[in-house]
């Protein structure tokens, strides 16, 4: 049934709705009026930037300079650095997010418009990989299914790098010069963006380069993570009529010999091109139609992974070569009905997959038999419709409702090419063999839905929303192929695999008072279908019991969990802030914990800002996650360990030089803690850990002068 919940997940709501109802009667009863009596009123520095007032307290947008810490070694590590969102990582670059207990492709990254998928097989270049934050304005976090309009849906949520309206900049020259230095693995980054701005019309520029060694972790142990990587790109844009805009963009990103102890080769080479072309029309004497966006992108992305350019190889090397390329456009027109906001149109995605896996016995450089087609030619294209209505059910009560269609076509171009060496099968072979499905050609016609209900009590807003969100399968999970060889596993993908169906509830609130504001949402998601990497075992709908190869079957699941942010401005100049994310999962089709779910995590932070200089101290903690499916015997064995729990104290600073010149600084993980995220990957090189260890201590110091 939809709603039709296990006793622990009911457990986990219980306790999640107990958690919010102590928390937010906490916040009630702090001294509002005292604190108003004691202390001046300040403007308290929002928890979140540029976010719409109407937007409940799990879509939030944040200023890119605003997110804090050490210097950034990727998107994804910044990104995680935002409450709900977690990430696991393998090396220094490429860390991978995870948003309400879900990662990869359940969650939409929009980088300016444009639909990026990595190219790695092995997710080394994840798509958050590829941007480039400074080039944007703003990052944009949904969490959940929020809006029809995002393209495919992405159960989890969205992530995603904008660029801000130049309207929002003075006419003539303006920018920003950054550069920094973490003395933990020796990174040292410099960037620059440069906008002119003409009568609202516009041409920007930006560059980035970045480097950085291999860093230790807390006993001074090396961790494999060194890279390069630089990028640039540029954008016209020109304004016309009646505040209309047409644009056009274009970036490159490059990534160069990542090394990464989580896996078993390393990345010498990872390209990412992306287009755009936008036009946003407003109509000068608007009536019921008001005005249309339409935008055409790609987005290429080049990949190269081996064993033996960036480490020393066994008796076989190996190497893949792999591509994913991405096309899309969106055409949508806005309506009003008198108060009543419609929002109509269609989108169209098409991502092709293509990977080839070199090996060589005799340790050949380059190898040079083809071992497998690991995507055989994975194309899967997306045609949707969609419908989103705003609508006003009371003087402070909106609702907003959403529909769309998703028409999926999927097709394996390879799947019949047979790869070299001895006792070679073709894909679909494989497929036979593991599923006893031979069809790689699939269609499918997918509807997902909700409705949001939001409401201003006067002292606080507050929301309740249902959605639908189906989500087909990834080329990985529908296509991959890796043969069984020497007795080891193999890996491949289900091409019969049904689409996951995510039936999600979720109601929440937030209080803004004048010396402090606190927010919470609790959500509960009953997946039917769930696409589940497994062990092979003989189960339902697989033919093979060999208990080492990886598989992808349906499962039902169920997914549950709680978020509260909260700030209080207790004094003149000071502030402190907290928040708290819990998930928790369940594979209710095999009575287990559902895998790669993070601990109840967060984190405290207190600062004390005047108008030349401010400095702080942030607490960063994970609690013990002993909800594990770390079995290969009975489980899938994707996560490695039950995790301790850590805590880590990092301290901050900035000082205004001048109004142009800002120096920001600290030391993280002052304490020299050793820990690791349960989300990172296994550790490969180093016998004496199981994952990949966060760095250690490190300090750091960044200039940004802006003109």
């Amino acid at each position: 049934m939809l709603f039709q919940r296990s006793l622990a997940a009911r457990r986990a709501m219980l306790l999640a709705g107990t958690a919010s109802a102590v928390a937010m009667s906490a916040l009630w009863t702090l001294p509002a009026h005292a604190a108003e009596d004691e202390v001046s009123p300040i403007l308290i520095p929002e928890l979140v930037v540029d976010a719409p007032e109407e937007d409940p307290a799990d879509s939030r947008t944040f200023a890119v300079e605003e997110i804090g810490g050490q210097p950034a070694r990727d998107a994804g590590e910044l990104i995680s650095r935002i409450p709900g969102v977690s990430a696991g990582r393998r090396g220094g670059h490429g860390s991978d997010i995870s948003i309400r207990g879900m990662t990869q492709d359940r969650i939409a990254v929009i980088s300016d418009g444009a639909y990026v998928f990595g190219a790695c097989p092995s997710r080394m270049d994840p798509p958050t990989s590829s941007m480039m934050p400074m080039s944007g304005d703003s990052i944009t976090v949904r969490r959940g299914y929020q809006t029809v309009l995002d393209g495919p849906p992405a159960p989890a949520g969205t992530v995603s790098l904008e660029r801000a309206d130049s309207a929002d900049f003075a006419e003539g020259l303006s920018g920003n010069l950054e550069g920094g230095y973490e003395s933990n693995g020796s990174q040292r980054y410099a960037s620059m963006q440069a906008r002119a701005v003409e009568n609202g019309s516009y041409i920007r520029g930006f560059f980035t380069g970045r480097r950085a060694d291999n860093y230790e972790d807390g006993d001074g142990r090396e961790v494999r993570s060194a890279f390069k990587q630089y990028g640039g790109g540029g954008e016209v844009g020109l304004r016309y009529g009646a505040d209309s805009l047409l644009s056009l963009s274009m970036e490159e990103n490059h990534v160069v010999d990542a090394y990464f102890a989580g896996a078993g080769m390393d990345a010498p080479w990872t390209a990412t091109d992306t287009y755009r072309l936008a036009v946003d029309h407003n109509f000068a004497e608007a009536g019921v139609f008001k005005g249309f966006d339409a935008s055409v992108y790609g987005s290429f992305v080049d990949h190269v992974m081996d064993n033996y350019s960036l480490r020393t190889p066994g008796m076989m090397t190996m190497r893949t070569d792999a591509t994913s390329d991405t096309r899309g456009a969106r055409l949508a027109g806005d309506f009003a009905f008198g108060a009543v906001e419609v929002t109509l149109g269609g989108d169209y995605r098409r991502n092709d997959r293509d990977a080839v896996s070199y090996s060589s016995m005799m340790a050949a450089v380059p190898p040079t038999t083809i071992s497998n087609y690991t995507w055989p030619g994975m194309e899967i294209e997306d045609v949707g419709i969609f419908a989103e209505v705003k609508a006003p059910l009371a003087e402070k009560t909106d609702l907003i409702t959403g529909i769309r269609t998703d028409f999926v076509s999927v097709r394996a171009t390879k799947a019949d090419v047979l790869p070299g060496g001895m006792g070679a099968v073709t894909a679909r072979t494989l497929y036979g063999t593991f599923y006893g499905v031979t069809q790689t050609d699939q269609d499918e016609t997918n509807v997902s839905g909700l409705v949001r209900v939001m409401h201003d009590f006067g002292d606080f807003s507050g929301w309740v929303g249902a959605s639908r969100a189906v989500r087909t399968a990834d080329a990985t999970e529908r296509g991959i192929v890796r043969a069984p060889a020497m007795g080891g596993g193999g890996w491949v993908g289900n091409p019969g695999i049904d689409p996951e169906k995510h039936h999600q509830v979720d109601m929440g609130m937030e209080i803004t008072r004048p010396v402090w504001k606190a927010s919470t949402s609790i959500w509960y998601d009953n997946v039917q279908d769930f696409i589940s990497r497994d062990i092979a075992r003989g189960q339902s709908g697989v033919l093979v019991n060999d208990g080492v190869s990886s598989i992808f079957r349906n499962v039902d699941a169920e997914l549950a969990g709680i978020d509260i942010a909260a700030q209080w401005a207790f004094a003149p100049s000071w502030r402190i802030g907290a928040d708290i994310a819990y998930t928790y999962g369940e594979n209710t089709t095999d009575d287990r914990p559902l895998y790669q779910i993070p601990p109840l995590s967060g984190s405290l932070e207190l600062t004390y800002d005047v108008t030349e200089w401010s400095a702080g101290s942030r607490l960063r903690w994970a609690a013990k996650q002993s909800r594990s499916d770390t079995s290969t015997a009975t489980g899938s064995g994707l996560d490695l360990q039950e995790t301790s729990g850590y805590a880590v104290i990092d301290l901050f600073g900035t000082w205004r030089l001048a109004d142009a010149l800002t120096l920001q600084g600290g030391i993280a993980n002052i304490l020299d803690t050793t820990y690791a995220s349960y989300l990172n990957e296994a550790n490969g090189f180093d016998p004496a850990v199981v994952q990949v260890n966060e760095p250690g201590r490190s300090a750091y110091l960044q200039v940004n002068f802006e003109f």
